[in-house]
């Protein structure tokens, strides 16, 4: 086998993109037209770019979503129309790299078994909560937590009602006993309550707090010592166990999107209901278990963005490894640092933007499978309905 990191760094990603096309007119700002051959639209636009000191590159227009971005190996691969075993030997021969003994290609990561479900007593005091939540959140003490839903994360009623979002005015400390458990009392801190269901009772709650000098004090009150902990983001009752973010409640469209977090999951399912199915594997360190992938079978393709960050950058290389059991898990790149900030930053097109991922997987399976034709009548109607969007310049929740 080949040490895959000496090819990445005896390899140029650079000549190799100008090998095939490319042209960078400003070598501290490597930018391009897409020289790749399966790329769609307007070559006229400087939509490559080469970044992360060169190890890395990204095309942001038309490129399919299973083959728009990666490393100098993915780069070869598309260029080239090879398989990932092939475009190895061929760079291996090219940048003469040698076959070393006891290194093999990345081998797909284990799976922790299906995780044992919360205790009952944990999932019904975890209910009482949940509803508490949720009528602070429509009453007149979540004004604020309302309006920071709204204007800072795009949300609207509707997908309040539907993720059961609530509001903690208060940072409490409730008997463990009540929730099934010994030791320190539960920990339900101030703020936006985010719960997470499976088969309909809650398995995990996560609540946004304020923290010194962010956005959402301006919202519902600034950080106290009575909060605690002022650096964390995320706080909630301890014994939930993780699961995938309200996958139950999707409508089995044959592409799911996985953002990062729950905020960016339910800005697609906002946006985006009829185009896929949204959820989120819960943070850039989290991983797939049994239970994960069985509910993903179903998918033709599971498309995980991750932020653009370093934490994004290590998810995504997880994802990439987990192609070894499933090639119809892809990462993506996100349109900005996330999807919620896309949106802020004026995203409109968030829907065209999806759009153009959900007709590229939709376009790759239809290509390379023979499937019964009333099957492929109704992937062709939500891959035209994709392609619609995608082309669409002005965007409507």
């Amino acid at each position: 086998m080949y040490d895959l990191e000496e090819i990445r760094s005896r390899v140029s990603l650079v000549a190799l993109a100008e090998s095939a096309g490319a042209r960078f007119d400003n070598p501290h700002r490597l930018t391009s037209s897409c020289p790749l051959p399966r790329h769609a639209g307007d070559r006229s636009s400087r939509a490559f770019t080469i970044y992360d000191n060169g190890r890395k590159w990204k095309c942001h227009s038309s490129c399919p979503a299973d083959a728009n971005s990666g490393d100098v190996i993915d780069f070869y691969r598309y260029w080239k129309g090879v398989d990932f075993k092939t475009a190895v030997a061929e760079l291996a021969q090219q940048a003469n790299v040698s076959k070393q003994a006891g290194t093999a290609l990345p081998a797909a990561p284990s799976l922790a078994p299906a995780p044992a479900e919360p205790n009952p007593t944990w999932r019904n005091r975890a209910e009482q909560f949940v509803r508490w939540a949720e009528g602070n959140l429509q009453g007149e003490i979540g004004a604020g937590a309302r309006a920071y839903l709204e204007k800072e994360r795009g949300l609207f009623p509707e997908t309040w009602h539907a993720f059961r979002l609530g509001y903690n005015p208060k940072t409490l400390y409730d008997n463990p006993v009540r929730w099934g458990l010994d030791g320190k009392k539960i920990w339900l801190p101030r703020g936006i309550v985010i719960p997470g269901f499976w088969h309909g009772e809650p398995w995990y709650i996560k609540v946004r707090r304020p923290r010194p000098g962010e956005l959402l004090e301006q919202y519902i009150g600034a950080w106290t010592k009575q909060d605690g902990l002022a650096n964390l983001k995320f706080g909630g009752p301890r014994g939930g166990k993780s699961v995938l973010f309200r996958l139950e409640m999707n409508s089995y469209m044959p592409v799911l999107f996985l953002a990062e977090g729950e905020w960016d999951a339910m800005l697609l399912w906002e946006y985006c209901p009829d185009l896929c199915d949204a959820g989120t594997i819960g943070g850039a360190g989290a991983k797939f278990d049994t239970l994960d992938l069985a509910l993903l079978t179903r998918y033709l393709a599971v498309l995980v963005v991750y932020d653009d960050d370093q934490a994004g950058e290590k998810g995504r290389e997880y994802i990439t490894k987990l192609g070894a059991l499933s090639s119809r898990i892809i990462p993506i790149q996100p349109p900005s640092h996330d999807l919620t900030d896309y949106w802020v930053a004026g995203g409109n097109n968030m829907r065209s933007w999806v759009a153009k991922q959900v007709s590229s997987a939709l376009d790759n399976f239809l290509n390379c499978m023979n499937i019964h034709s009333d099957i492929a009548h109704q992937l062709k109607m939500i891959r035209d309905l994709a392609r619609f969007e995608a082309g669409s310049e002005n965007d409507s929740r």
